[in-house]
């Protein structure tokens, strides 16, 4: 069963600083088993890791390795609130406990951090399978921002958030920006997205990029059409089955009433 990953829309806004694609793949798996559970600690077996985040390497000295990589740029993801008068700011986990002879791996999380994956009303959703296939990390990041504004089909962020949610060098320029980065993810992320591009736009005044915006539908997957044998027609979408539900009630209604 692929799983679902899900949480608090702000999750997006954290820079993921310096992480490469597999490590992506490590957290957001972690964060997959996380959702709906209000825990302080979860564990996971070295095999349970390897396939939700579609890990490649056998080696168990590797794994480890890269186990402890992630943890260490993890320690540096912080998640804060601001207001005039109050800056408040904590990490998201607290503990990982890697072992080699039980070949496990043990994570413990802050409870400030539950809000984001439980009892949340704006949320993020994918596939994590989706995800793990993506190749590039600038990628990921896009995606995943694409899939927070999916109910629009329209996402836009200044040059300035953009450089900064992705993690650009300071020296790419935006001829680096669109070659290295839109272009190669707007045609990775194409067998998810139907209809997918972007547009710059420049400032009021002067000739400078202030602006990128993302067009797209997001791709949905084939389902069984249901069926109104009432009526003798398919029903092809909610709304319609909503409305024919409640047509078949008043229609009851009418008769109780006569």
């Amino acid at each position: 069963m692929n799983e679902i990953v899900k949480y608090e829309n702000s999750l997006n806004d954290v820079s993921f600083r310096k992480f490469n694609p597999n490590e992506l793949d490590l957290f957001f798996s972690i964060c997959s088993k996380l959702k709906d559970k209000y825990t302080q600690e979860i564990e996971f077996s070295f095999e349970q890791l390897k396939e939700l985040s579609n890990y490649s390497p056998t080696s168990v000295k590797r794994f480890m390795n890269d186990l402890d990589k992630t943890y260490t740029k993890m320690l540096g993801l912080t998640y804060g609130e601001r207001t005039e008068t109050r800056i408040k700011r904590f990490v998201l986990f607290t503990k990982f406990d890697i072992n080699a002879d039980t070949q496990t791996v043990k994570i413990g999380i802050n409870n400030e951090f539950e809000f984001l994956l439980n009892d949340f009303e704006m949320f993020t959703k994918f596939e994590l399978k989706e995800f793990t296939e993506i190749n590039s990390s600038y990628t990921k990041t896009i995606y995943r921002k694409l899939k927070q504004f999916k109910g629009t089909g329209f996402y836009t962020v200044s040059i300035e958030e953009f450089k900064r949610l992705l993690d650009i060098p300071e020296s790419y320029r935006m001829y680096d920006i669109d070659r290295r980065i839109l272009e190669k993810s707007i045609k990775e992320l194409k067998p998810f997205f139907k209809s997918l591009s972007y547009k710059k736009e420049k400032a009021k005044k002067g000739n400078k990029i202030e602006r990128i915006s993302f067009i797209f539908e997001e791709k949905k997957q084939v389902q069984v059409p249901l069926y109104d044998w009432v009526n003798n027609k398919e029903i092809k979408t909610q709304s319609e089955r909503y409305k024919s539900e409640k047509s078949k009630q008043e229609k009851l209604n009418t008769s109780v009433v006569s």
